[in-house]
């Protein structure tokens, strides 16, 4: 996995290697265009490169998904609609930056251009909170999550924010327990949003497994409690998070591959 397309020679040279190897290679390399008569099987996002892989491993055959229940993404479609309509835009908190780079990657085709900074230009912004601009004099957000709830907290009591798209990481050397207090700033903000006569959609996936100290499910539950749409992979959640700002973009986006 890549988190950044290099130039076109180098991505020629990679897809010469693989065509040596001899043995089932998946490429995940965010942005870059897939190498026309490449050995390997060259796929879009992260949550594509490992069911692609454990895909190869089985012998089995796959195919990239937007959604990997389409059911329950359409449930959950028809409660936001019954709701207040949301206005504003979009804005990602994340704590991972390679997600946050995936992120902007996917919304791109369906919203447009995604700001990478505050300071940037656009209407729909993504912020790595782990970069440099934010970790100045204060720890990762994945180890204390203050800056962010704190963020989330303010989301809330902006206007322009109609859709909060948030990423939580788990593992060993991480904050012991991120969605308690993700958690309880998140019900603070959509209070606020709500106390304003607004409505705010927070979308949100967690990458972990049960075997992690803060356990998936445990942590699953308390943001689904808050009031969060929690989508199975990062990807998944940025194309819902852009269905609950724009439920138009239903029809073609249901049913795009991966």
């Amino acid at each position: 996995m890549i988190s950044k397309p290099p130039a076109p020679a180098a991505l020629a040279r990679l897809a010469a290697a693989i065509g040596v190897i001899g043995k089932p290679v998946v490429v995940c390399c965010l942005g870059a265009p897939g190498q026309a008569g490449s050995a390997g099987r060259w796929v879009a996002t992260l949550e594509d490169a490992a069911e692609a892989a454990a895909a190869a491993v089985r012998g089995a055959p796959w195919v990239p998904r937007a959604f990997s229940d389409v059911e329950d993404v359409r449930v959950r479609l028809s409660r936001i609609e019954a709701g207040p309509r949301r206005g504003g835009m979009l804005l990602g908190l994340f704590v991972g930056g390679t997600l946050a780079h995936e992120a902007r990657l996917v919304l791109d085709p369906w919203l447009g251009p995604i700001a990478p900074s505050a300071a940037a230009g656009g209407v729909h912004r993504i912020l790595d909170l782990g970069a440099d601009e934010y970790t100045v004099g204060r720890p990762h957000p994945m180890l204390d999550p203050a800056e962010r709830d704190a963020r989330v907290r303010a989301a809330g009591r902006d206007p322009s924010v109609g859709v909060l798209l948030l990423d939580l990481v788990l593992g060993r050397g991480t904050h012991p327990d991120p969605a308690t207090s993700l958690a309880a700033a998140m019900e603070a903000a959509r209070a606020a949003a709500t106390r304003a006569g607004r409505e705010l959609t927070v979308v949100a996936s967690v990458i972990g497994t049960e075997g992690d100290p803060q356990g998936l499910r445990d942590q699953v539950a308390a943001l689904e409690a808050a009031g969060a749409h929690v989508l199975p992979s990062s990807a998944q959640a940025a194309r819902f998070a852009a269905l609950a700002l724009d439920p138009a973009l239903a029809p073609r986006l249901l049913e795009a591959r991966g």
